[in-house]
């Protein structure tokens, strides 16, 4: 991902979590820079895969420096019953012009 840039996320699942209560949590050096969660995320299903996806916008690219981000999901259910998935790695690409750029 860049820095400035308005990526569309999509994590493929093996687990429904429609009916839970889902964070997705994006760290860069120890700190949690974004967490998205509610109508940020849209829920569809292809198959048997199930599929979370959200998008950043530039203020949200923004935030970080280039280099590692680590991302993660986090799900509770009605009954209780939480989890999170494996730690995801990617990393975020420098810009040259900083800052929001408008249409």
């Amino acid at each position: 991902m860049r820095r400035g840039s308005t990526p569309t996320n999509t994590f493929e699942l093996d687990i429904d979590l429609s009916d839970a209560k889902v964070y997705i949590s994006y760290e860069q050096d120890g700190i949690v820079i974004i967490e998205k969660t509610g109508e940020d995320l849209a829920f569809s299903q292809s198959g048997s895969v199930y599929i979370i996806t959200l998008n950043l916008t530039q203020q949200d690219t923004l935030k970080f420096h280039p280099g590692k981000v680590l991302i993660q999901i986090r799900y509770v259910f009605p009954t209780g019953d939480a989890d999170a998935s494996d730690i995801i790695q990617t990393t975020f690409e420098r810009i040259i012009k900083d800052g929001v750029i408008t249409p």
